[in-house]
């Protein structure tokens, strides 16, 4: 009967494993502070002593060390969710439960709780098994908890297609230099390999060996702090929110709450109209930046200081250089990083919050290092600063600096809770929160002024937004009536708040809101910066490159003079069916909306079709004949023209990525849709058919300018013609849209006059149309040539609340 017995104790133990593991804490490293922790660094384990069950805190992931790839998106120092999350145990498990703060209840009644807690699932993002008890504290290992892919780079990597990536544990390992513990913090790093196949081009390009991609992750588990104080998010005041359904909300009241995000600010004397404050808001430059770099970013960040002075703080911000061996990634820490990727980026600014009051903890911006060199490009070409025996134009790289202070005002701007503003740059260029587009100048000499090329201080709408996400009610005032009074008074002065919605949407209306524009009047600034191009180009030559580079990298420096004019082109397209509105709210002083006027919509679309003459859109010969074909290792890339002509620069090419563009936005179904139905509403502007009719009777002229303005305007003509059957088969255009522009290809396609090239080509358009009358199928539109890279990644627009 003894080995049955036996049989049955050993299952038994076990079973009960990880209750008696028996582990000699004591000849492990044990790190004291917020969740303690115990280090086995020879076997690479980590054991957490949980004493507090059933208490919140927040639980923080990022990326300590990236991918280095733009497009991908795996940054150094990206920041995860904030996440409110307890232990709980069952059993001989410890849960960590991610609570659900979307659905709250505040309310005496436990059931009521109860029931709106029961209603809505919460998250258990982890099971560990308790390895030993030690008197009311429990110890369990978590090693595999912090060697799991928290941040989802796997996850990113399939999504982006750049192949299939798991983590291997046997390539993985916490990171003993960076795990550490601190009274409200606790911090855990790990050296995390993701292994795979079907590596993508992108992945490639950054990694040494693409089958294995390693990375670190830090963990932060942080104390909240004492629930601070919430102020109401207000529509018109520019700043970010959280928000939350609150079921024990009456009947008659709204159901989602909403709060700004904002830092803890206070007064030392809350009653005196400007006071120092209790703490200052600091934020640390990474000491890796580089000068003169390092110096523009902390003066233009400095220039908050000016916007919580006008709102009555005294001394309450300041950037500085990050002190010898500071932990950029500690949550205590407000950071400047300089990030390092292969190819130009977006910059960003993110936050820690406390999810519970929209408090931000943790003001965290990452400037892209190759964003500046966009800038610097665009003063090349304008300057072309390289002449032989001179010293370099000093002003390409002042140009750049400048262009850094502003970038730093801007990323730390959001990470102190305030939104894009793009309805600024008409208004004096009044908030560091717009895109701005350098500002420059020719005299009557020809002599090109930078002197406002980036407004070089904090804008006047950012003091107004200060001042409501921060400022203080003067003794007597109720917050309301101060936030009210605050609004009121930002909008008498003339100011206004349009954000990423309506200024980043394809079909945009705003006639003022636009990204990397200038100007009271979108198309009077497009007809002045065309000018200024058409100038600089007949000037430009070898003297836009150093001595000494291969002579095709002339390319590099044409392409953002060629496209200097691409964002003033989207914004005046917003004014053809465009509305004139604001965030407006019931019994507020802002006005009404309304279309824009016929005369600023006709101007426009006059300002859109100069941009699609020939004499517009045609290289320059002697440009032409300074290109030669690329260099042995100096292939193609993102910021080159494409080329249907093989190794040679195509001079059709970048006409014709003008022309795609200016069709698209002038043509998109939502706009178009628009000007259809304004026309009915108000006779006085302009329609549909008005708009094709004046570009039709431009384009389709019977006569050819000579040279290659002749191959441009049947270039211009095909691709007018190809919008056209995109836009009559598009699901989102009306009925009677397609109708009448399907109606139009007919009139094109009857337009067969002319002789040579201009008849064959008429022909052409003439047979394509009537085929896709029958069988649209039959003739899909030219494919369109991908246009270069701009300012910082090109046109395309990311969804990130704060990309810059």
């Amino acid at each position: 009967m003894k080995k049955p017995l036996y049989l049955l104790c050993f299952l038994m133990l076990s079973a009960f494993s990880g209750f008696c593991q028996n582990l000699d804490l004591s000849k492990m490293s044990k790190k004291e502070g917020f969740v303690p922790f115990y280090l086995d660094e020879e076997k690479g384990k980590i054991y957490l002593e949980i004493a507090n069950l059933d208490q919140e805190f927040l639980y923080v992931n990022s990326l300590t060390a990236g991918v280095g790839s733009n497009d991908i998106g795996l940054d150094r120092g990206q920041l995860g969710d904030d996440r409110v999350v307890e232990f709980r145990k069952t059993g001989n498990k410890v849960f960590l439960v991610h609570k659900n703060l979307g659905f709250r209840a505040f309310t005496d009644n436990p059931y009521e709780a109860k029931s709106i807690q029961d209603a809505f699932a919460e998250s258990i993002l982890w099971g560990f098994e308790i390895a030993q008890k030690d008197g009311d504290k429990l110890i369990v290992d978590a090693t595999n908890f912090y060697l799991q892919d928290a941040h989802g780079v796997g996850e990113t990597l399939t999504r982006s297609r750049q192949g299939s990536y798991r983590v291997d544990a046997s390539r993985s390992g916490l990171y003993f230099p960076m795990t550490k513990n601190f009274p409200e913090n606790t911090e855990v790093e790990a050296t995390i390999t993701l292994t795979g196949t079907g590596a993508g081009g992108n992945l490639r390009s950054v990694t040494p060996t693409p089958e294995a991609v390693s990375v670190r992750m830090r963990h932060s588990f942080i104390q909240l702090p004492d629930l601070y104080a919430k102020r109401e998010f207000d529509p018109r005041g520019g700043f970010f929110s959280i928000s939350y359904q609150d079921y024990t909300t009456p009947i008659d009241q709204p159901l989602v709450k909403r709060f700004i995000s904002r830092h803890r600010l206070e007064k030392k004397d809350p009653t005196a109209a400007v006071s120092e404050v209790v703490e200052p808001i600091v934020y640390y430059l990474d000491r890796g930046t580089p000068e003169p770099v390092a110096s523009a970013l902390i003066e233009g960040g400095n220039w908050w200081a000016q916007a919580f002075e006008a709102a009555g703080f005294k001394d309450a911000f300041r950037v500085e250089l990050a002190p010898e061996g500071m932990d950029l990634m500690d949550v205590r820490n407000n950071v400047i990083q300089w990030v390092h990727r292969s190819t130009r980026g977006w910059s960003y600014g993110s936050s820690v919050r406390d999810p519970r009051t929209g408090e931000i903890l943790k003001g965290h911006v990452s400037l892209g290092s190759l964003r500046v060199r966009q800038d610097y490009l665009i003063a090349l070409g304008l300057l072309q600063p390289f002449e032989d025996g001179k010293p370099a134009d000093p002003r390409a790289m002042q140009l750049a600096l400048d262009r850094l202070k502003q970038l730093s005002a801007h990323e730390i701007g959001h990470t102190l809770g305030v939104a894009h503003s793009y309805a600024t740059s008409p208004n004096g260029r009044s908030s560091v929160m717009d895109y701005p587009h350098p500002l420059i100048t020719e005299g009557a000499d020809g002599e090109l002024d930078f002197s406002k090329a980036y407004d070089l201080k904090i804008g006047e709408w950012d003091k107004w937004a200060i001042k409501y996400g921060y400022g203080t009610p003067a003794p007597g005032q109720s917050e309301g009536e101060f936030l009210t009074k605050t609004l009121e008074d930002t909008y008498a002065a003339g100011f206004e708040f349009i954000t990423d919605s309506d200024s980043r949407n394809p079909s945009g209306v705003h006639p003022r809101s636009h990204l990397w524009d200038n100007g009271a009047s979108a198309s009077a600034e497009l007809n002045r910066m065309l000018e200024l191009r058409a100038n600089r180009m007949k000037s430009f030559g070898l003297n836009a490159i150093q001595s000494g580079d291969p002579q095709a990298l002339l390319e590099e420096v044409f392409v953002p003079l060629y496209l200097m004019h691409r964002y003033q082109l989207e914004a005046t397209s917003k004014l053809i069916g465009g509305l004139d509105y604001t965030y407006k709210i019931k019994g507020d002083n802002q006005s009404s909306q309304k279309p824009v006027p016929a005369k600023d919509q006709n101007d426009a679309l006059a300002a859109l079709m100069n941009t699609l003459s020939p004499a517009q859109l045609e290289v320059p010969s002697h440009i032409l004949a300074l290109i030669p074909p690329r260099p042995y290792g100096y292939g193609r890339n993102r910021e080159t023209f494409s080329s249907r002509t093989g190794p040679t620069f195509d001079p059709i090419a970048p006409a014709e990525t003008i022309v795609d563009a200016t069709f698209g936005f002038l043509l998109e179904s939502g706009r178009v849709n628009r000007v259809y139905l304004q026309k009915l509403q108000d006779k006085s502007l302009p329609g549909y058919q008005d708009l094709l009719d004046k570009v039709t009777a431009q384009l389709f002229s019977n006569t050819l300018p000579g040279g290659l303005k002749d191959e441009i305007k049947l270039m211009t003509e095909a691709k007018f013609t190809d919008h056209l059957i995109a836009l009559s088969k598009s699901s989102n255009a009306s009925q009677t849209v397609r109708a009448i522009t399907r109606m139009q290809l007919e009139k094109i396609s009857d337009m067969t006059t002319g002789s040579g090239a201009l008849l064959a080509h008429r022909e052409y358009l003439h047979d394509k149309i009537e085929a896709f009358l029958d069988l649209p199928e039959e003739w899909p539109a030219q494919q369109q040539l991908s246009i270069p890279d701009g300012a910082p990644i090109g046109a395309e627009a990311m969804s990130c609340d704060f990309e810059f």
